[in-house]
């Protein structure tokens, strides 16, 4: 059990995250200052500092919760799925980076000015659970034997092993990934706008056609 110690610094810290994210979202993770972030919670920068040494940890901080929160709502509306589980999670990538249009941004937009995540560090390891959230459908497919066989190529390698996939499998799952994350980003950052105001019908028809021609969808009864 955590201390009351422990507790208070959990709580602090989710409130200068908190603050931040309210920062990030008015000015953009380039504007992030932790002076102007201690001020926003009464808290002196000294104080601020005990927390954060500097903006860049801050930045992971907020990078990996970002990266855990979409992969759990990812992971949630696959294992809620009453149909095709693929199609669900694809849903619900898209739901969360619409519903979090800035946070999407700070981890697939721009990069951030001056700022390089640690290598191999926290932001990696969350950013891979978004992928092997996608995974287990794509796993049943292929041993059920209708996943659509793709070539694989050296590159493909390091990501076949960190999905846990063969690596003809890891390049169907490369291939949904692009298409899925690439509609996403479009309509994130507001280059659908053309489609009309509703483009959720035209959204949940391209994954699931992307999941029957991949051989993704599970047969019907």
């Amino acid at each position: 059990m955590a201390t009351r110690r422990e507790r208070l610094r959990e709580q602090t810290s989710a409130e200068i995250k908190a603050a931040a994210l309210a920062q990030l979202r008015e000015g953009g993770a380039g504007a992030l200052s932790l002076r102007a972030v201690a001020v926003s919670i009464g808290m002196s920068p000294a104080g601020l500092y005990r927390y954060y040494p500097n903006r860049d940890a801050l930045l992971t901080d907020l990078i990996t919760d970002g990266f855990a929160a979409l992969a759990q709502e990812v992971a949630r509306a696959r294992d809620a799925a009453k149909g095709d589980a693929f199609v669900a999670a694809a849903l619900a990538y898209r739901g969360w980076a619409l519903d979090h249009p800035h946070e999407f941004a700070l981890l697939y937009g721009t990069p951030v000015p001056d700022y390089a995540a640690p290598e191999s560090g926290p932001t990696s390891t969350a950013s891979r659970q978004v992928g092997t959230a996608f995974v287990p459908p794509i796993t049943e497919a292929w041993h059920r034997g209708t996943l659509k066989h793709r070539e694989s190529t050296p590159a493909l390698t390091t990501f076949a092993a960190a999905m846990g996939l063969p690596p003809e499998a890891a390049a169907v799952a490369f291939s949904a990934w692009t298409t899925i994350h690439g509609l996403v980003v479009l309509e994130t950052f507001g280059h659908l706008a053309w489609l009309g105001e509703n483009p959720t019908p035209l959204a949940t028809s391209r994954f699931q056609a992307l999941s029957e021609d991949l051989g993704i969808a599970p047969p019907e009864n």
